[in-house]
């Protein structure tokens, strides 16, 4: 019976050692791709506000962006393709989720699969870009916006909102609510002082595009750095379980080699002084 108990506990140390070399490393990977994500989001927050400057600079009273209507909002929600991350999926989720019950959400637009997979059960419409961005780049962004920016004409849309991770330091990733459109808290510069090429209303439709680019990039940037972070930091702890389950299992099958092993003399002893009579 203990020879069969130690094969099992043998098979469970070699199973859950396996599964430490595998956690151990994807949290390598993600530790290893972090710098230059990090290093990347420093450059889009500080391109975001540029376009911010240049917007309130063009802008000239009307909040609302050309292809708005008045039927809804579109919701991009921006998650990972990959799991094991600990709850940082689930949380995007929970936040996008509460937006669709007190919001008019028309339509939704995915960045990732775990957002594709949940909001497929939704009922609503949705535009999904899956496999999409390892390290996000604008060219990316700027297609995201496109298929928005049709959408929003089709559907006759009143607004655009977009949930995504916010990275904060490498403990703190909370999801967050942000409205695109109508553009909000822009005060109207004195513009009458300046001759704009091409027209105001021209050169106030290019910027916006463009800053909704830069947004939306950040939006990805933003939840790509929590990603690495929170996978990073699960597979450190999946990887400090399984160790320390194999040092209880090794105690275990140590204390039944040594319990045979006693038994073993006890019988050997036993036999002799049978012998000896």
């Amino acid at each position: 019976m203990s020879k069969g108990k130690l094969r099992t506990i043998k098979k469970r140390i070699e199973s859950t050692n396996s599964t430490m070399q595998i956690t151990r490393a994807m949290e390598m990977v993600a530790r290893a791709k972090i710098n230059k994500v990090q290093k990347g989001l420093k450059f889009v927050r500080l391109y975001e506000r540029a376009m911010e400057r240049a917007l309130t600079r063009a802008y000239f009273g009307d909040t609302n962006h050309p292809e708005t209507g008045g039927q809804g909002d579109i919701l991009l929600v921006v998650s990972s393709d990959m799991g094991l991350a600990g709850a940082f999926n689930a949380e995007i989720m929970k936040a996008a989720e509460r937006e669709v019950e007190r919001s008019d959400i028309i339509h939704i637009v995915t960045v990732g699969i775990k957002a594709e997979s949940y909001f497929k059960k939704s009922g609503l419409p949705i535009t999904a870009f899956s496999h999409f961005y390892d390290t996000p780049d604008l060219d990316e962004a700027a297609i995201i916006v496109d298929d928005i920016v049709d959408v929003m004409e089709e559907k006759k849309a009143s607004g655009l909102k977009m949930v995504f991770s916010h990275f904060k330091n490498p403990l703190a990733q909370m999801p967050k609510t942000v409205r695109l459109l109508p553009v909000e808290d822009l005060e109207k510069p004195d513009n009458d002082l300046f001759d704009f090429e091409p027209e105001i209303e021209v050169l106030y439709k290019d910027v916006l595009n463009t800053w909704l680019v830069a947004k939306v990039l950040q939006g990805l940037y933003e939840t790509k750095v929590g990603e690495l972070f929170s996978r990073q930091s699960a597979m450190k702890n999946a990887t400090e379980n399984a160790k320390s389950m194999i040092e209880q299992l090794t105690l275990v099958r140590n204390k039944l080699r040594q319990s045979n092993i006693t038994q073993e003399i006890i019988e050997v002893v036993n036999g002799a002084e049978a012998l000896n009579g």
